[in-house]
Order: structure tokens, then C-alpha cells, then sequence
């Protein structure tokens, strides 16, 4: 399937916004103990013929890059990796030194794909999620494929 990667624009970011209040009770999400405003969040989107097929969000902290959200809309396309990539680039451009997310231990398809394609299990962080409800209430105790929802697993890839 052949799609583009586009810098999210006004036409995308209202699509996003509704893509993260409904999948990650957006707009706000948590990593580290930090509550996000991902409205506010630089991204791209990958979409053929207008229509989004996944998307990426970061932001960028001192000479780092956290990648806030990565959702793809049609999985097994690569187009996950493709969106990395693109943020890859921006955080070069940006003299960053590493990029950076957090996931939870029950997301075992992400925690698949970032080692997969390069990224490395840099912390975990045990029970981080009954301090991330304090600050989002919204969070779910059970995630996918019922497993508690309970602990941060943080990935990293250091820029050359």
C-alpha cells in the first residue's frame, strides 16, 4: 500500500484530536509521572487520498525527543515504522540525543514492535500507574488481553 508522511496540519489535527479523546481518553496522557497535552504536540500522519491510516506525536525536551502517541489505524503495513522514522528525522534536525516513550506492560504489541524495529528497554518503572491515575483518572485498571494495567515500560534510541 502506498501512503505519504505529512507534517500534521489543521486539516489532520482535528481528525487526531478525536482519534485520542476516543482511543487514549485523550487529549492528556501520562509518562513519568508528567501529565501531556497532546493537542499541543508536534507529529506526523501517514494517510493516502485524505484519509489518516495511522499518526505520531512528540514533543521535544532540552536534547530529547518523547514520542507521546503512535497510533496506526491499519496495522501490519509498516506503517508504524514509517512514522518513527519521520521523527527520527525531526529529532536529528533538532540536535537531540535520544528519543524516547513510555508504554504499559499490557501493551505487549507495542512493547514487540519498538524492540523489533531498534528501539531498547532503557527502564521499568514498577507500579508508575497508581501514581499516573492521581494525575488521569481515566486510565484503565485492565488493558489488552485482560492484563492489569500496572507498570511503565520506557524505550529509547540514542541519535548518533
Amino acid at each position: 500500500m502506498m501512503y505519504s508522511i505529512e507534517p500534521i496540519n489543521e486539516l489532520y489535527r482535528d481528525f487526531i484530536n478525536k482519534q485520542i479523546a476516543e482511543n487514549w481518553a485523550g487529549p492528556f496522557v501520562v509518562t513519568r509521572g508528567v501529565l501531556h497535552d497532546t493537542r499541543y504536540h508536534h507529529g506526523f500522519a501517514a494517510q493516502k487520498d485524505g484519509e489518516i491510516l495511522g499518526y505520531i506525536l512528540y514533543h521535544f525536551e532540552n536534547n530529547d525527543c518523547e514520542i507521546s502517541v503512535l497510533e496506526s489505524l491499519r496495522e501490519k503495513q509498516g506503517i508504524g515504522g514509517a512514522l518513527v522514522k519521520a521523527v527520527i528525522q525531526a529529532a536529528k534536525a533538532a540536535n537531540c540525543k535520544r528519543i524516547w516513550l513510555v508504554t504499559t506492560n499490557d501493551n505487549t504489541n507495542a512493547i514487540r514492535f519498538y524492540q523489533r524495529i531498534g528501539f531498547s528497554l532503557c527502564a521499568v518503572r514498577l507500579n508508575a500507574l497508581e501514581e499516573s491515575r492521581k494525575l488521569k483518572s481515566q486510565i484503565p485498571l485492565i488493558g489488552n488481553d485482560g492484563i492489569p494495567i500496572v507498570h511503565e515500560f520506557e524505550f529509547e534510541w540514542v541519535l548518533d
